[in-house]
């Protein structure tokens, strides 16, 4: 039985944490426990639509689970239109094949991606910046 917080050796034989503390307040530990959200990553695929041109869909590459935290709202005028956008930050494990050019679905929302950043160089989680 592993608890978290031990150090256990994964199958490659290295030593690692099974959460992660992000900042000084508990509710930014990160583990097994706060990964609830079941995550669709889809990659662009380019499509002929038979006309001689393309059309770019977005195809299911794998479903991850991950910890979906919402951020700062932002409302502007665009063209004398009203914007609002959701900034999210998605906490996901390393070792997953992903860019920026992909699109995640989290519980049936689907969000652009921003920006992907290796938490603390430490090779265990990835943090994806999104937008809806």
């Amino acid at each position: 039985m592993i608890s978290l917080g031990k150090r256990v050796k994964d199958g490659q034989e290295y030593p690692q944490f099974y959460n992660m503390k992000l900042g000084k307040a508990k509710a930014n530990y990160i583990d097994a426990n706060t990964m609830t959200r079941e995550v669709g990553i889809y990659a662009a695929t380019r499509v002929s639509d038979g006309q001689g041109g393309y059309t770019t869909t977005f195809a299911l590459q794998s479903t991850v689970w991950g910890d979906l935290r919402p951020d700062n709202q932002s409302r502007e005028v665009g063209e004398s239109e009203l914007q609002f956008d959701q900034r999210n930050r998605l906490y996901i494990r390393f070792g997953v094949n992903i860019n920026d050019s992909y699109e995640v679905d989290v519980e049936g929302s689907r969000y652009t991606i921003h920006s992907i950043k290796n938490v603390e160089n430490q090779n265990r989680f990835l943090e994806l910046i999104i937008y809806r």
